[in-house]
């Protein structure tokens, strides 16, 4: 029975040789494509590289018996090629997942002359080739598919799992045939053994759905990319008005179900029009780099920073209840971003103006907290040097 079903699954060449041409030919141009539209991320070059050598790995052993070229040479190179391939899939997903190391690729690189010589160490022995190819290939699949999901969540987790599952399924049809390898008593016992083509025929069609998985996983990592961008101030790298007003709106949802405050606080710089008029437009531009780099030394990993426009900025610091909580974290908001800075060879004193807001007792809503926030910011324009008299006297 087992014999029967066996048979049932074997396939003739000329269908295989057609399905190997299109899924080759097809994985590679999507590679190429997703490599060449996402530059910017790591790891898509080495995909890209593997893609295309996986076209000449599983067409030359189709073309075997075919084109005028010694058997042999065919098989070492296409052995050689088809460790090279796996190499570069893990590189490439080290990379993706932020792992790069230009040491480490360079001793992998140093793996490709041991993969060529142990090819054609083995292209005459077919058990001991698949015997010590397919174990390297099974391991080193296996470790990129582990990678692939390593701490990921939500949609990329998902958009992993379609890579990392091929990727698991190719290491099983390798470890397959290196079972048969191990149980067949000579070559030709294996050569005809029917469940080689259908090893073979899994391996194609999970290149092709490994293929589709990784560029999923491009195309949300793009997309994160874009949302980011469209939340962020492209100067100073924080968050833009956008991503403040989401914050803000998410801090009083939150703090309202847990019964808890936090402050909000409004920052403007004082004389900026002056350092624009003086020193030009360049320097006012490094000097919201350098208070946007005070800010994000400030904010403790709980707190939120972000520019709103122009020279103003916005704060949130949670785990505040009370007035005094807050008035002290304004001073030492004051303090830290205060003081002279070195913008292009000249001296510029950097002068804030701060107000604030705390939620609940100043108000439940985000446009209640800014006009708070706003006029207190204010009051301390009118008081240089009083920022305490500005925020202890609640209006």
């Amino acid at each position: 029975m087992l014999q029967a079903n066996i048979l049932m699954v074997s396939l003739d060449r000329a269908t295989l040789n057609i399905v190997v041409l299109c899924v080759s030919v097809i994985s590679m141009l999507v590679m190429l494509a997703v490599w060449r539209i996402n530059r910017g991320i790591p790891g898509t070059g080495f995909w890209a590289a593997a893609a295309t050598l996986i076209a000449p790995v599983f067409l030359l052993i189709r073309l075997i018996n075919i084109i005028d070229v010694p058997k042999s040479l065919i098989i070492a190179i296409n052995n050689s090629l088809t460790l090279t391939t796996t190499l570069l899939m893990l590189e490439g997903t080290l990379r993706f997942r932020g792992f790069a190391s230009r040491y480490r690729w360079r001793w992998g690189m140093a793996l490709v002359p041991l993969f060529i010589v142990l090819a054609f160490v083995n292209r005459d022995d077919m058990i001991r080739r698949y015997l010590f190819h397919d174990v390297i290939a099974a391991s080193m699949m296996l470790v990129t598919a582990c990678i692939m999901v390593w701490k990921t969540r939500d949609l990329d987790l998902m958009a992993a799992c379609i890579g990392a599952i091929s990727l698991l399924t190719m290491a099983m049809g390798f470890a397959l045939r290196w079972y048969l390898a191990f149980v067949s008593a000579d070559d030709t016992q294996l050569a005809s053994h029917p469940l080689l083509n259908v090893v073979y025929l899994v391996l194609v069609l999970c290149t092709l759905s490994w293929t589709y998985g990784v560029s999923v996983s491009c195309n949300l990592r793009a997309q994160r990319s874009i949302l980011e961008m469209a939340r962020e101030d492209a100067l100073t790298g924080l968050p833009n008005r956008r991503h403040v007003d989401e914050m803000l709106d998410k801090a009083i949802a939150q703090s309202a179900r847990h019964q808890q405050g936090f402050g909000f606080i409004l920052i403007d710089l004082n004389h900026f029009k002056a350092v624009n008029d003086r020193y030009g437009h360049q320097a006012g531009d490094l000097l919201l780099k350098e208070v946007a780099r005070r800010l994000k030394n400030f904010c403790r990993q709980a707190d939120f920073v972000g520019r709103i426009g122009g020279d103003e900025f916005v704060a949130l610091t949670f785990g505040v209840n009370q007035e005094s909580q807050l008035d002290s974290t304004l001073l030492r908001l004051k303090k830290m971003l205060e003081g002279s800075c070195t913008i292009q060879g000249h001296v510029v004193e950097i002068h804030a103006a701060l107000g604030c807001a705390l939620f609940p007792t100043d108000g439940n809503s985000a446009d209640k907290l800014m006009q708070i926030a706003d006029q207190r910011m204010y009051l301390d324009k009118s008081v240089p040097g009083n920022i305490l008299n500005a925020v202890t006297q609640r209006t």
